[in-house]
C-alpha cells in the first residue's frame, strides 16, 4: 500500500475511492482495519470498470457482509493525505440485509455503536463525515 501510493504521487495519478456510512436507526457500523489504526466507515477503491456506486455495493458485502438495498450520495471529497490526489464519493446506507461474515482478511472487526457512543479511537475523517450527517458542522469538499 506505502509503495503504491508513492509511486501514484510521484506519477500525479488521481484515485477515486468509494465509502458508505452505514446506519440502523440510533448506531453506525465502523470497522478497523488490519493495516491502519482506528474505526472508520466502510469502502473502497474504484475498479477498473466500475462506477462508485458498484464498488460500495461490492465493498459492503464483502468488508462486513452487508447486502444494501440502496445507498444514497451524500458528498464528493478531495483528499491529499497520502500523497495523492483522490477523490472520494460519499453515500449513506440504510436500507440493507446484514449477514454474518466477513470476506476480507484486511477487516480486523467490525461493530455497531450508538451515536452517543462512538469508540474514542474513531478515525478524525469518520468523525467529520457523521459530524456533517447529522447536521453538526457543515459539509466539507475536503476529506
Amino acid at each position: 500500500m506505502i509503495i503504491k501510493n508513492f509511486v501514484y504521487s510521484l506519477l500525479g495519478k488521481k484515485t477515486i475511492g468509494a465509502r458508505a456510512l452505514v446506519l440502523d436507526n440510533d448506531k453506525i457500523l465502523l470497522i478497523k482495519h488490519t493495516y491502519m489504526q482506528g474505526w472508520c466507515t466502510i469502502g473502497g477503491g474504484v475498479e477498473e470498470g466500475e462506477t462508485p456506486q458498484q464498488t460500495i455495493l461490492r465493498e459492503l458485502l464483502e468488508e462486513v457482509g452487508v447486502v444494501a438495498k440502496s445507498v444514497k450520495l451524500f458528498s464528493v471529497y478531495h483528499s491529499q493525505v497520502e500523497k495523492r490526489d483522490d477523490y472520494v464519493v460519499f453515500y449513506i446506507c440504510t436500507d440493507f440485509l446484514e449477514k454474518n461474515y466477513i470476506c476480507v482478511s484486511e477487516i480486523k472487526e467490525k461493530k455497531w455503536f450508538k451515536l452517543k457512543e462512538l469508540p474514542s479511537d474513531i478515525s478524525p475523517a469518520t468523525l467529520r463525515r457523521i459530524k456533517e450527517y447529522y447536521g453538526e458542522t457543515e459539509i466539507s469538499d475536503k476529506w
